[in-house]
């Protein structure tokens, strides 16, 4: 094989690399979407809710929802270093 065709090939296989963790991020950027848009709403009923059995319920899913999106833009951090690393 001819070194034209080789240096082709490692082109392709790195840009398929970063074309997969541009694909990630933008999932995972959609996600994290979703659960603000969950979090606000729990929050919005937590403003509203009287009972501090239900209170406290909604709170343990608001803490939940809030590890969930730090993971996610700890996730979106590295993979973005890793691109930066090429």
């Amino acid at each position: 094989m001819k070194a034209k065709k080789l240096l082709e090939r490692v082109r392709r296989f790195l840009d398929a690399d970063t074309h997969t963790q541009l694909e990630q991020i933008k999932s995972i950027r959609t996600i994290l979407k979703q659960l603000k848009e969950k979090e606000r709403e729990l929050q919005d009923k937590l403003s509203h809710e009287h009972e501090s059995e239900s209170q406290e319920a909604l709170q343990n899913k608001l803490d939940v929802i809030y590890a969930q999106r730090k993971k996610g833009l700890d996730q979106i951090r590295r993979l973005k270093e890793g691109d930066d690393d090429e």
